[in-house]
């Protein structure tokens, strides 16, 4: 008789089991991915092709073939400010948030674009001021959106310019430290990552990455998943 109640026991526990398995693995994966042209996957030629979101969900779709990503929010112009004010007023992108299971963000390079633009010369002083700005913006930014979304934010960093420009250099490096200095978020370093321009770009005169580019980049948010897997 104890024999079949521990039979019984044993194919209860095997059900139970199976059955959290397939609700894990049938689950939605909602990926909401916001940002400039790196989000949006721009290839060396200024077209929309395959980018890190896109490889990044092949990794994910061999576990669950239910990934979703939202990438209505990415734009070429966007701006740090852009986006806290979408956040703000915008009842489905704060719905979005809230349903998402991870939020990938690259914010921060136009901003500095624009107010480097706006300099008839530039200093040191003038870029720290520059980057201080942008610090600011970035820390509101990270607070609106927790207010609606609590779980991992993975920041994406910028890689060096292909313009030998010693402020903008500078000051992408500096926006990288803006960006990493977040406990909210976790940070993903490219500076150096696409230093072989014949191998990640298409052509010498661009700065947007072709297919092993973006596909180097997706590779590292994988890592940064699987990280963050091993330590839960």
């Amino acid at each position: 008789m104890k024999k079949v109640i521990k039979l019984v026991i044993l194919m209860i526990l095997s059900c139970s089991v199976y059955f959290i398995y397939q609700q894990t693995k049938n689950s939605i994966i909602n990926i909401t991915s916001i940002g400039d042209t790196l989000s949006m996957g721009i290839n060396s030629y200024g077209i929309k092709e395959y980018g890190y979101i896109d490889y990044y969900k092949d990794y994910l779709t061999k576990e669950n073939e239910n990934v979703n990503i939202i990438n209505d929010y990415s734009k070429k112009d966007l701006s740090i400010m852009n986006l806290l004010e979408q956040v703000k007023n915008d009842s489905k992108i704060k719905k979005e948030l809230s349903e998402s299971s991870t939020v990938i963000l690259t914010v921060g390079y136009n901003d500095l674009l624009y107010k480097l633009s706006l300099q008839e010369t530039i200093s040191e002083k003038i870029l720290h001021q520059i980057i201080t700005e942008i610090s600011k913006d970035y820390k509101n930014l990270i607070t609106e959106i927790r207010k609606y979304y609590k779980r991992e934010i993975i920041v994406i960093g910028y890689y060096a310019s292909n313009k030998n420009d010693y402020y903008l250099n500078k000051g992408i490096r500096k926006l990288n430290q803006v960006l990493s200095n977040s406990n909210e978020v976790d940070y993903i370093d490219t500076y150096n990552l696409l230093s072989n321009r014949n191998l990640y770009f298409s052509h010498p005169n661009t700065n947007y990455p072709n297919r092993t580019g973006y596909q180097a980049i997706s590779k590292k948010i994988i890592t940064k998943t699987l990280e963050k897997k091993e330590n839960v």
